[in-house]
């Protein structure tokens, strides 16, 4: 999966946007990431409701998936407060070896 990345300050990878392949789908791919805890999912309709749509934990670390803007082609995902930690790489990582299905509408 393509990943941009979000740099802190200091050139660190503090947080990365995905391309848009589905809420419901991202937080059941973070359930599937070793060490990942999924926190919070996506409402029904979460689309209409909720910019926030899923948070999860890594190594205690609390993340948040969001659409910025309510109708976005990415998504970002990255720790809450927004910040540099080892745990983005591993979240980053598994995201970056994703491979959505064949027949998704999002890919």
């Amino acid at each position: 999966m393509k990943i941009y990345d979000i740099h802190d300050a200091e050139g660190r990878v503090f947080a990365f946007e995905v391309k848009n392949f589905g809420r419901s789908r991202v937080a059941k791919f973070v359930s599937s990431i070793p060490g990942a805890k999924v926190t919070r999912e996506p409402m029904v309709l979460s689309s209409f409701r909720e910019d926030e749509f899923c948070e999860f934990t890594v190594n205690g670390q609390l993340f948040v998936a969001w659409e910025p803007y309510g109708d976005n082609s990415r998504y970002w995902i990255g720790p809450r407060p927004p910040k540099w930690c080892e745990e983005v790489l591993l979240v980053r990582h598994a995201f970056a070896g994703h491979k959505p299905g064949l027949f998704s509408i999002f890919d």
